[in-house]
């Protein structure tokens, strides 16, 4: 079996163990990871801060009362908005939460704003289907976000549920790890 079959089958296993979590457990685990994001020096020291906005059906981390939370406090917040034509990621500057509308994917993106440059982000939180204990991340399989990160020189933290790391994922040289990964129980790291 090739790495590609090998994180299909991680990837769909771990897809079906994340949307299993019962609503109240992943509201709850999802407070104390962003808590626990909040108390990052990374995330305090942030100019500009990337964000993805969470699909809440599909159990992903839950961002979005963070983003208007940032909103509110006049913190620089920038969310990605997906390019399937070129399987790009453009990142748009967010002034109100009620500028985010679904694309065909159900993601919550914005429709207009000011396009920020790689250089102006200071700290991208990443969504991940699963992790690993080396700060590895698997996504969706489309490469959106790891096309974007290995361009990004900054702090990349990675926010998930515990159930969904394992010890070790199959890597390839194009994947790019985290420097944290944030879960309910616990902070992994590179360093």
């Amino acid at each position: 079996m090739d790495n590609n079959q090998k994180k299909e089958e991680f990837r769909q296993h771990l897809l079906e163990q994340r949307e299993s979590i019962p609503e109240p457990e992943f509201y709850g685990a999802s407070a104390d990871i962003i808590e626990e994001l909040k108390e990052q020096k990374e995330y305090q020291n942030a100019g500009t801060i990337h964000c993805y906005v969470s699909m809440n059906e599909r159990r992903e981390v839950e961002t979005r009362v963070l983003i208007k939370e940032m909103i509110a406090r006049g913190r620089d917040v920038v969310v990605p908005v997906t390019d399937f034509e070129n399987g790009t990621l453009t990142h748009i500057r967010v002034e109100s939460y009620s500028d985010l509308e679904e694309n065909r994917w159900g993601v919550l993106e914005p429709t207009e704003g000011e396009e920020v440059s790689l250089e102006e982000i200071d700290l991208v939180i990443v969504p991940m289907v699963g992790g690993d204990e080396q700060c590895n991340r698997i996504g969706y399989g489309e490469g959106f976000y790891d096309r974007f990160l290995k361009d990004v020189d900054c702090p990349k933290i990675g926010l998930m549920f515990d159930v969904n790391i394992i010890e070790q994922l199959p890597t390839e040289n194009f994947d790019i790890p985290l420097d944290k990964i944030i879960t309910e129980k616990r902070i992994l790291t590179t360093d």
